[in-house]
This record gives C-alpha cells, sequence and structure tokens, in this order.
C-alpha cells in the first residue's frame, strides 16, 4: 500500500518537479541515461543500484540550461582557460583520469560545462555537492560521480519532437477524488495513442516498458529489488487501449481513447 502510493504520487507530482524552472518545453532537447555503460561494481551495490534508478528519468537540456532532479544547471560562462583551471583545482582530471583514458576522452571534447545553481528554489539543487554536467562533442552528456563517469545519450529528433508535443499540446481538466480513488483527464491535441504511450514511456514510474503495437494485446509482470507490478494491455479495436497495474497496494488503470485528431487519456489511481 505505502509503496502503491508513493509510486503514484511521484507520478502526480512530476511535473512539478521536473518542470520547476522557466524553460521553454517547445526547444528542449532530452537525454536518456546510457545502461550499457555503467560499470558491475556500481550495479552490485545498495547505492548504486539506487542511482541508476535516481538517473534513469530524462535530462532536459533548454538552452544554457539542464534541468536534472528540479535542479538548474547552468552554464559555465567563463573562457575555457578558467574552467580548465576549475576543473585542475577541483581534482577532476586527477580523480577521472583512468575513466577519461578509458572512453579516450580530454578536455579537447568539451563543448560545455554546467554546474548547479546552488541559488535555485529547488531544496534538492541547493542540498546536493557541487556537481558539474559536460556536454561532449559527439552530443552526449557526461556526469562525474563518485570515480565514475555516466553518460547520457541525446534522444531522437522524432521522440524530442513528440515528447514536447506530448506537454505542450496538452489540456487537463479538474481532478476527481472519490474516497481514496483519484483520476485524471487529458486531452492531447494532434497526437494518437502510440504519440502519447510512447511519450509517457520515457517516465520510468509510468512502467510504460513495453514497445507496443495496435491491436496487440499481452500480459506481463514487472519484478524489481522493492516492487512486483502485473500489468495487462488490452485494445478495444484500434482507438481505445486499456492498461491495469496491478501493485500489492492497488491498482492503476489507464485508458487511452483515439478521438479524431486527439487523444484522450483517463488515469485512475485506486488504492486497497
Amino acid at each position: 500500500m505505502i509503496k502503491f502510493l508513493y509510486i503514484n504520487l511521484f507520478i502526480i507530482l512530476l511535473p512539478y518537479v521536473a518542470y520547476a524552472s522557466d524553460i521553454n518545453l517547445a526547444k528542449n532537447n532530452y537525454y536518456m541515461l546510457m545502461k550499457d555503460n555503467l560499470s558491475e561494481q556500481l550495479l552490485q551495490t545498495k547505492e548504486g543500484k539506487l542511482l541508476v534508478t535516481e538517473l534513469d528519468n530524462l535530462i532536459f537540456l533548454n538552452q544554457d540550461k539542464i534541468v536534472l532532479w528540479g535542479c538548474d544547471f547552468k552554464q559555465i560562462k567563463e573562457s575555457w582557460e578558467d574552467i580548465n583551471k576549475q576543473l585542475n583545482q577541483s581534482g577532476f582530471f586527477k580523480d577521472y583520469d583512468n575513466e577519461l583514458k578509458k572512453y579516450h576522452l580530454t578536455f579537447r571534447n568539451f563543448i560545455k560545462v554546467y554546474t548547479n545553481n546552488r541559488n535555485s528554489l529547488s531544496n534538492i539543487c541547493n542540498s546536493s555537492d557541487h556537481m558539474n554536467i559536460i556536454l561532449l562533442d559527439n552530443n552526449n552528456l557526461m556526469i562525474p560521480y563518485e570515480g565514475e563517469l555516466i553518460f547520457f545519450k541525446r534522444l531522437s529528433e522524432e521522440q524530442e519532437n513528440n515528447i514536447n508535443n506530448y506537454h505542450n499540446n496538452v489540456k487537463c481538466l479538474e481532478t476527481k477524488r472519490v474516497d481514496m480513488d483519484i483520476t485524471d483527464i487529458c486531452y492531447y491535441q494532434n497526437m494518437t495513442i502510440l504519440d502519447v504511450y510512447n511519450a509517457m514511456s520515457f517516465e520510468p514510474s509510468n512502467l510504460f516498458r513495453k514497445k507496443i503495437k495496435i491491436g496487440e494485446d499481452f500480459s506481463s509482470i514487472y519484478e524489481d529489488d522493492d516492487m512486483k507490478v502485473e500489468v495487462e494491455y488490452k485494445w478495444k479495436g484500434k482507438n481505445k487501449l486499456e492498461i491495469v497495474q496491478y501493485f500489492d497496494g492497488g491498482v492503476t488503470y489507464y485508458t487511452f481513447v483515439n478521438q479524431e485528431n486527439r487523444t484522450k487519456l483517463i488515469t485512475k489511481l485506486s488504492p486497497d
């Protein structure tokens, strides 16, 4: 029950966490974690697994700002000579020498360097240690963390456009609450069922882990260290998809309905 409420509360709060900054969604670039580059040593520790869970969300890059965990990372505008000096003084090149050699990277591969804004309204940002995010010349993002380099790959232009449409072309009705049930109804203009589903699939908390096709029903069980979820996908013709997720403490229902040039999404959270 507690896990169910925590997961679904996170779903409700996510837009306010991820978009706390004054960013123009139409110009967002998105990056996702490159899990294949993570070391086995990191993945074998409890702290490492927790870190991967925290990082397994889209990073937003908007002009001179990156948004991660609701925290703004501002581009360092100083000269490259000064940036190089700062990184040297912080011990970056010494601490990450082996990692940089492993990936054949030098300072010349750095395009931009961003650092967390300690004056942000985000408590997470203000309480975290000094942290850098580096844009590389291959258009990947790199985060140095406790002796390891963690990489994020930019999504395709088609995926970025779809996610931007998802956030820009939505109109939601007022949330309905009956007893403990919570129901949201949103309309996504000029988007198909697959468009909306695919955009939502990049948010891990939605648990949309499978690529879907119209008319393809299936069921599965997802088991993680702290969670077990049974999922069912059922199509009602080609214009309606019902997804049910059974948690230990409740059920989440998603109903997608294609209506001419828009998709209606009904989301119902029903704790036991």
